[in-house]
């Protein structure tokens, strides 16, 4: 009997686990490059090491992570790379079995059905805001939406949970293609790279012509290029959210170009709003975004802060935001005695996120790599000046020099050095202000927005 090994033991083995549950297939061990991960035990399976492999004479290889093409070379290297077996192949494996074959009643809709995939979406963050608010948006326009959350998330504002169905974490792939299959034809939005995407992939090949698969790029991070094009060949469109990734997706992916769309987020400006900024107060900077250490680097905040502090600029840094680095922040703050300088608020509902931004006048991004950070954007739209990592998006929307900064990732004595420019010239403050006001009104119109979805994805 063959023995059948996932390699890659972290966020993307549940989905696989998931997928193979669904094709009836059991697994007998995970693998993993991480020795810390060695022995122990993953959903019941033991985590071997890689040199194990080649004990295994009669063993198949599914690789369950998003360094494929790195994995695929590091076993070759090993001797082991006629052992693989890909999605394709998985699937290829299981076409005869009756849950490839079978027919299903379908719904007579009138028009398509729309899934927006937020189930692997890990909070409340850009991704999950972007989903929700497309959903909203689209359902307003009379369209027919289904929004995918999982049960373990936040509950959404009401008028965005008219649109989600929950999906239960067992037997997730099932249900989501039986989802599939009653709503055709429909057309997926794939943001996550996740579990609905395996599961769409399943229904379209049953029936090719009632699925239409959209891959949403929300960031420059290679290993969500890589995990949305690992099956790129089932893919309908590309929607990126920043010219820049779209033109970096088109140069390294063999992917049709005039496939690939882009067009700038959608932001909501209040024009009645105004605010004076007087010369002889404190200079007020806003932060808001998950307080975490990966791709976010909230844990660096209190290095930003110190920098800010050694300048001498008077400020009141409001954070808002929750996650793993909450703790670290508040220390930092409590041991520093900054209780006057800086505030973490938590986590802001969207009402509350428009009273934050008014109130701020520099909008700060520490950054590694993001998308086109929508927390940037809507504190643009209030004239907050944005100082801000070198990050996909950035360059789009701000000159530097003429509506904010742009510095290096991690150079916090730059970001610091800009702030202080801010503090001292108020009449620049709010010059930079307005002209940021004006660039998202004119590039990030809502309804706008929502015609080019519906003329040339939907």
């Amino acid at each position: 009997m063959e023995v059948i090994v996932l390699f890659g033991a972290g966020v993307y083995a549940k989905k696989y686990k998931a997928l193979l549950e669904y094709l009836h297939l059991d697994f007998d061990y995970f693998s993993d490059n991480d020795s810390s991960k060695w022995g122990t035990m993953l959903y019941g399976k033991r985590i071997i090491e890689p040199s194990e492999l080649i004990n295994l004479s009669d063993c198949k290889i599914i690789i369950s992570c998003t360094h494929e093409l790195a994995i695929r070379q590091q076993l070759s290297e090993m001797g082991l790379g006629d052992r693989i077996i890909g999605l394709d192949d998985l699937y290829d494996l299981c076409e005869g079995k009756v849950l490839f074959q079978k027919q299903v009643s379908c719904q007579k809709n009138a028009e398509k059905m729309i899934v927006i995939d937020m189930y692997e979406g890990i909070g409340w963050g850009g991704s999950e805001l972007w989903a929700a608010n497309l959903a909203y948006g689209l359902k307003k326009r009379g369209k027919h939406i289904l929004l995918l959350g999982g049960t373990e998330q936040p509950s959404l504002e009401e008028r965005y949970e008219t649109c989600v169905v929950r999906i239960p974490e067992y037997e997730t792939i099932t249900r989501m293609a039986d989802l599939f299959e009653k709503n055709l034809p429909c057309v997926f939005i794939n943001n996550f790279a996740g579990c609905a995407f395996m599961a769409a992939i399943i229904v379209k090949r049953r029936y090719p012509n009632k699925v239409k698969i959209i891959s949403v790029i929300h960031n420059d991070n290679k290993s969500l290029f890589d995990a949305h094009m690992l099956m790129a060949k089932y893919i309908d469109a590309i929607f990126c959210v920043s010219n820049q990734i779209m033109q970096h997706m088109i140069e390294v992916y063999c992917f049709e170009p005039d496939k690939y769309y882009f067009k700038e987020q959608p932001i909501v400006v209040n024009k009645e709003w105004a605010r004076d900024r007087n010369s002889g107060d404190v200079l007020r900077i806003g932060y808001a975004g998950r307080l975490v250490c990966q791709q976010k680097r909230a844990d660096l905040l209190p290095e930003l802060i110190s920098c800010l502090v050694e300048r001498k600029i008077e400020f009141l840094f409001q954070i808002a935001g929750e996650g793993e680095c909450t703790e670290l922040i508040r220390e930092f703050i409590s041991r520093k005695s900054l209780e006057n300088k800086v505030q973490l608020l938590g986590r802001l509902s969207q009402s509350e996120m428009e009273k934050f931004w008014s109130n701020q006048d520099v909008v700060v991004n520490i950054s590694e790599y993001e998308g086109t950070s929508l927390s940037m954007l809507e504190a643009m739209s209030f004239a907050c000046v944005p100082v801000v990592t070198d990050v996909s998006g950035a360059r789009e929307f701000i000159e530097v020099g003429e509506n904010g900064y742009i510095c290096a990732v991690g150079d916090f004595g730059k970001m610091a050095e800009c702030i202080s420019v801010l503090f001292e010239d108020r009449n620049k403050l709010e010059s930079y202000g307005e002209k940021c006001r004006k660039i998202i009104e004119e590039k990030c119109n809502p309804d706008q927005y929502l015609d080019y979805w519906i003329e040339n994805l939907i």
